[in-house]
């Protein structure tokens, strides 16, 4: 029985991709978000990141979570026009 090149390496490759599939359905989904923000929001954030010694993308996220804990978070509120 002789075994080629290529079956081994449509083995690895099945193989890599099956993994890589269980994987992603363990771990949770994350969402590339770009964001055009104000210059001077931008520098709020930077700067209550930098206080709280995280990275903005972390207080970011932070600060939107915190807002769906509001009292009122449940209740859909129109955003201010920028």
């Amino acid at each position: 029985m002789t075994i080629t090149v290529a079956a081994v390496v449509g083995l690895i490759i099945g193989l890599a991709l099956g993994a890589t599939g269980l994987a992603l359905m363990e771990r949770p989904r994350w969402w590339t978000v770009c964001l055009r923000l104000p210059e001077e929001l931008h520098r709020r954030l930077r700067e209550e990141a930098t206080v709280a010694g995280w990275s903005l993308k972390a207080e970011i996220i932070n600060r939107l979570q915190a807002s769906f804990q509001q009292p009122n978070g449940d209740q859909v509120v129109d955003a201010p026009r920028l």
